[in-house]
């Protein structure tokens, strides 16, 4: 995994370099010289983080002062740059459809005469001046803008939010109206979310008072033993009537299995997998379910789906309350909201998105991020016939640790 990412950053920062060197040529500092003098920082950022990753991989946990001169300034760099990368490709990707037809006419020699002579007329070049000029001054805003939010989302990326919901259940029982459900998501313990971190969570859930607390999964980032600061961190947390979690996709990474035994023997969460347990409180059952999100369920989440439907199907029979009491689904990804909702679960509790984690537009309903390419459902409340679904941004990160337009997000869940 970390060779395809390590292939990815050399790629995208390539593109960087050279569009940056083609930029100083324009200029009147250019010397040949100053390609290498460019490369500097390249190297710089790059290097010694492709040799980190190489020989260590995940599990390298460098002390306090290298995180600041080091970690700090990389993860702004990469941030960054990437940005700028995916404006480039964006505006290549605009660009084809109009360049495409010209480099196929230059094939042929008396269009290709006929093309340069349009290129040497002086409107056309005046044209052509003012573009470059346009692009030059928007380059360097989309620049300034990148560092800049690289910078702020590396600083507030840990700054959370605390929402308040009321979702509505149909035909809840007058005895459940009013319960409680604190719903904390991707905590992705590691290298960005130590003990201390996770503490000062657990303080704040705790605060809230719930009813009820779940965990819809990804408790580490990559390495197993990293849950053993969560199991430490929770071992204070409390609810009435339960703590209940699933594994995501990240808990799956390495090993699944002692994610899970970590949780249910050193904390207090009741890991559910494919799993239910039915609550009974002032005469009325309640039943929570939850799916392993296995590491090759994909977008698609076709193994998620038929974890859910078996547990679905046979609780039907099994169980003489399951059909008349209300049920809520822990389960990772969203994606299969569609899907879940034929089987009419009240409410899906879901993450992994993280709200897109760095989502340089956002505008009411419209969230332009890399997870708005794979799913409808990024953040929030949803609705599907009798089915809800709440899908938080979660509390840690993925990849670089920067937030923009998405903080990360304590949520308190009021049935009504």
């Amino acid at each position: 995994m970390w060779r395809f990412a390590i292939f990815i950053l050399v790629s995208l920062q390539t593109l960087v370099y050279f569009t940056f060197v083609n930029y100083l040529k324009t200029t009147k500092i250019y010397k040949p010289s100053v390609r290498w003098w460019a490369l500097v920082p390249f190297i710089v950022f790059n290097v010694p983080f492709i040799i980190i990753s190489a020989i260590w991989g995940g599990s390298f946990n460098p002390p306090e002062w290298f995180k600041i001169w080091g970690v700090i300034p990389f993860n702004i760099w990469q941030g960054a740059t990437f940005f700028i990368a995916f404006w480039l490709l964006v505006g290549k990707i605009v660009k084809l459809p109009f360049q495409l037809p010209v480099w196929i006419l230059k094939i042929i020699k008396p269009l290709r005469e006929k093309i340069n002579d349009l290129k040497n007329r002086k409107a056309v070049k005046q044209i052509s001046r003012s573009r470059r000029r346009f692009m030059r001054y928007a380059t360097m805003g989309v620049s300034a803008y990148a560092f800049g939010g690289a910078a702020y989302g590396m600083m507030k990326h840990d700054d959370f939010e605390l929402d308040h919901r009321e979702i509505k259940i149909e035909n809840l029982p007058e005895e459940l109206k009013g319960l409680t459900i604190t719903l904390i998501s991707d905590i992705h313990c590691g290298q960005y979310m130590d003990e201390n971190d996770i503490r000062k969570y657990t303080d704040v859930v705790n605060d809230l008072g719930s009813d009820i607390i779940c965990i819809p999964g990804d408790f580490v980032n990559y390495l197993s033993k990293d849950i053993h600061p969560v199991t430490r961190a929770f071992k204070d947390l409390h609810a009435k009537y339960g703590i209940y979690g699933s594994l995501g996709n990240h808990d799956f990474f390495q090993n699944a299995d002692y994610v899970a035994a970590a949780l249910n023997n050193e904390s207090p969460v009741q890991l559910l997998r494919n799993e239910h347990r039915k609550i009974t409180i002032k005469g009325k059952d309640l039943y929570i379910l939850g799916v392993d999100d296995t590491i090759g369920s994909g977008a698609k989440m076709e193994e998620v789906l038929k974890f859910y439907g078996a547990m679905d199907d046979h609780l039907q029979t099994a169980e003489p309350t399951y059909n008349s009491s209300p049920k809520i689904l822990l389960c990772h990804k969203p994606y299969g909201f569609d899907f879940l909702a034929q089987k009419e679960p009240d409410l899906v509790l879901a993450g992994h998105t993280h709200g897109g984690q760095v989502v340089p537009v956002k505008v009411g309903n419209f969230n332009l991020s890399f997870a708005a390419t794979v799913s409808k459902y990024i953040d929030g409340h949803y609705k599907i016939g009798k089915s809800n679904m709440y899908v938080s941004r979660g509390l840690g990160t993925v990849g670089l640790p920067i937030r923009i337009n998405c903080p990360p997000e304590v949520t308190k869940i009021t049935l009504v």
